[in-house]
């Protein structure tokens, strides 16, 4: 169930300031140097121009094709010129104002801007290697919307159910009983489902009973799996 918009505006604000300070010792040529295995076309720098531009076209209205790779592509050609230190006190500048705007957000717009970022955040630990923050709110508030983009699935296709189960996040998506089952990691459900997972690297998870029908949820948006798996 998605949390309410004042919770994803809180829990948005700690990836906020969880990467300002991961982010504090490295340099503009560090950043533009160290490519992000998560996003194997964007450096450190490039990961950060699109999260303080998601906030910039928030601000601006400019949202027709959010979430796609071209509507993030775009703030990377705008803002990477920056470098890191400028984007890291613009975004730290502009991110309150966001943050306060964030709690009249539709619930659903509200755990979109969370889950992205906190995607990002991990593939930003990975690139840096730093890995943390993994039993966040963040990254539960990040499994709500993958559960409510699940559904949307699940009713399109009239599948039965799916369990997915964590230690500290639980759900079970669709009419049950579920005969699709998985049970791992709260920070494994989220990477998977963040398309930060391989195929192989899917396949091989715990499941109980066929997860392929499921598996077009990758289909509904721009978080492809990649072809080579990704160990953080």
């Amino acid at each position: 169930m998605l949390k309410t918009p004042a919770e994803s505006a809180f829990a948005y604000a700690g990836i906020r300031q969880r990467l300002t300070e991961l982010l504090e010792g490295v340099s503009d040529d560090e950043a533009a140097a160290v490519m992000v295995p998560a996003c194997p076309e964007w450096t450190v720098t490039d990961v950060v121009a699109h999260l303080y531009g998601v906030e910039v076209d928030i601000m601006d209205g400019n949202v027709e094709g959010a979430g796609t790779t071209a509507w993030a592509d775009e703030q990377v050609r705008r803002f990477s010129p920056l470098g890191l230190r400028q984007l890291c006190e613009a975004w730290n500048e502009t991110s309150p104002q966001v943050e306060a705007m964030g709690g009249t957000f539709p619930p659903r717009a509200a755990a979109q801007l969370v889950f992205d970022a906190c995607t990002h955040e991990h593939d930003l630990r990975g690139a840096v290697g730093r890995p943390g923050a993994r039993d966040t709110d963040s990254v539960v508030i990040g499994l709500t919307f993958i559960e409510d983009s699940i559904r949307g699935l699940v009713e399109d296709k009239q599948l039965p159910g799916i369990e997915l189960a964590s230690p500290h996040f639980e759900t079970t998506i669709g009419p049950g009983p579920a005969p699709v089952r998985v049970s791992t990691s709260a920070f494994e459900l989220f990477r998977t489902f963040a398309g930060r997972r391989s195929p192989e690297q899917i396949r091989a998870l715990p499941w109980d009973g066929d997860p392929s029908p499921y598996l077009a949820v990758f289909d509904r948006g721009p978080l492809q799996p990649p072809h080579r798996p990704l160990v953080e």
